[in-house]
């Protein structure tokens, strides 16, 4: 028969042994999903880096679209080590479960360990006063009888002699008080143990039976609270694991898959081709080319539309203005429209674009910068500086390349403007005329530096090698040592950064 207090330990014990199970059921299904996370993390890196590499090898120069599918790729890769990341996240929180299950089980085995040594005691009291109640009643009935026997024993004393009796009366009493006091000690000993296990039963119910129920309810309750904990915990997790499979597919940096396919852009790939086969194809023509023009110099035969590869002299004489159209034009729409565009004249155009505006300058277009090349402004940047680039004498005239380097390494800031000053006032009409004017719309650029970010200094490391080296002085120096290559860049930088900073001071105002 089960009493209230088994039944209570009973019910705690399964509803913990229950739990147990399930601890054990879900740990067992969160490594199984682990595993799964891992093996399809792996993949997915594996595959997206072998697809990666084989495309970078077949296709070298892909322009946009290669770009955007190598950052496709990258992302896949990412993907992937996140689900690699998600499931050690999963394993762990099932080595956790299956840790709290041991520590359960441990716990329930003490305590149950426990409750057996206090149900024992109990039980061994029972038994043991069952025993004294026992003896006290055997002891009681001895007594009863020899009490019996020694009242009886004188009314037969004449019989009993007939028959040579070796029970005397004297030997009576001594058995009757023998008997007597064995009763007494049973009784005395039967009430000690009456009164412990009195005792033993009262501790029990009082004091290890609820204590024992409550260590159960304590144990169980920590095992629902770290269910529970470990439980949502996943749930954040994979909730993590999706957020950032959502934020690869779209993001505001637009780094997502369908941020990067609005990247693509077939056209640029397009012209970036013919760009390169346009580069092949100058490399056979180049010889010709540079021939021709060093004829052309030396004869003095160009056409009255020819813009580029012609001396500022030629220029000046051909459109009788000292200043050169193109450079008014170019200059004239960057203060119009792209002041404070970030990165004026650092950021690159569109080669094609570049080419085709060249064309228009060169064909005696008389409005070559249409509102189309206003879309991109370093189109028009770009076409200025290769203006530049191909002026058969530099801006600054290659006679007078060293003494405008000497006059950079002047330490004293007076006497290194006093210096190129000096230099720049010798120069002749159409490069002096020509400076002037590009100094001053250079001027007006780095005043909005705040806005275009192009200051003295970045705008000087621009055009100083663009205004002081043409195609043969730029071979001499790849030809030279780099140190030496690297300190003559800086002293270029220098004057363009000198001449800017002092403008007003050094071109005179007419």
């Amino acid at each position: 028969m089960m009493t209230a207090d088994n039944s209570a330990i009973f019910t705690e014990t399964n509803d913990l042994i229950a739990q147990m199970a399930e601890l054990e059921d879900i740990s067992t299904f969160l490594k199984k999903r682990a595993f799964l996370e891992e093996s399809y993390g792996r993949d997915m890196v594996k595959v997206a880096q072998a697809t990666a590499e084989a495309f970078d090898k077949a296709h070298p120069k892909s322009g946009t679209f290669g770009d955007v599918w190598i950052s496709m790729l990258k992302v896949h890769e990412n993907i992937g080590n996140q689900r690699i990341k998600f499931a050690a996240s999963i394993s762990d929180s099932a080595e956790d479960l299956l840790s709290l299950g041991r520590n359960i089980e441990k716990d329930r085995k003490k305590i149950k360990d426990a409750g057996m040594h206090y149900e024992k005691l109990v039980a061994d009291a029972d038994l043991q006063l069952e025993k004294s109640k026992q003896k006290f009643e055997n002891t009681n009935e001895e007594w009863g009888r020899a009490v019996s026997q020694r009242n009886q024993e004188p009314t037969q004393a004449t019989k009993k002699n007939l028959f040579r009796s070796s029970r005397t009366p004297a030997q009576l009493d001594r058995t009757e008080i023998d008997c007597r006091n064995k009763m007494d000690a049973a009784d005395a000993q039967y009430k000690a143990q009456q009164k412990k296990t009195i005792q033993t039963h009262a501790e029990y119910y009082e004091t290890h039976l609820p204590k024992i129920l409550r260590d159960l309810k304590a144990v169980d309750d920590e095992c629902s609270v770290a269910l529970r904990y470990q439980l949502a915990s996943y749930a954040y997790t994979f909730e993590q694991a999706l957020t950032e499979d959502g934020l690869a597919l779209d993001n505001d940096q637009g780094n997502g898959l369908r941020g990067l396919i609005t990247k693509i852009d077939r056209e640029a790939d397009w012209t970036e081709f013919v760009r390169l086969c346009a580069e092949r194809s100058a490399k056979i023509q180049k010889a010709d080319s540079v021939q021709h023009d060093h004829m052309a110099m030396m004869n003095g035969n160009f056409s009255n539309n020819q813009v580029f590869g012609v001396p500022l002299e030629q220029q000046a004489e051909m459109s009788e203005d000292m200043v050169p159209d193109i450079l008014k034009q170019c200059a004239t729409v960057v203060e119009q429209y792209a002041l404070s565009s970030v990165g004026i004249y650092r950021l690159s155009g569109t080669s094609s674009k570049i080419q085709k505006l060249k064309y228009k300058f060169e064909s005696g277009d008389p409005n070559p910068i249409s509102e189309e090349d206003l879309s991109d402004i370093n189109n028009v940047t770009g076409v200025l500086k290769l203006w530049f680039r191909e002026l058969p004498d530099p801006l600054f005239p290659s006679a007078t390349y060293h003494q405008f380097l000497e006059a950079a390494k002047l330490s004293d800031d007076r006497s290194r403007v006093i210096g190129l000053h000096t230099i720049i006032n010798e120069l002749s009409d159409a490069h002096y005329a020509t400076l002037k004017y590009l100094m001053c719309h250079l001027y007006k650029v780095q005043s909005y530096q705040r806005f275009n970010k192009m200051g003295a200094a970045n705008l000087a490391t621009i055009f100083g090698l663009t205004l002081m080296s043409n195609e043969l002085g730029s071979q001499i120096q790849m030809s030279s040592h780099d140190n030496q290559r690297f300190a003559e860049s800086q002293l270029q930088a220098k004057v363009v950064q000198t001449i800017l900073e002092n403008y007003t001071e050094i071109f005179e105002e007419e």
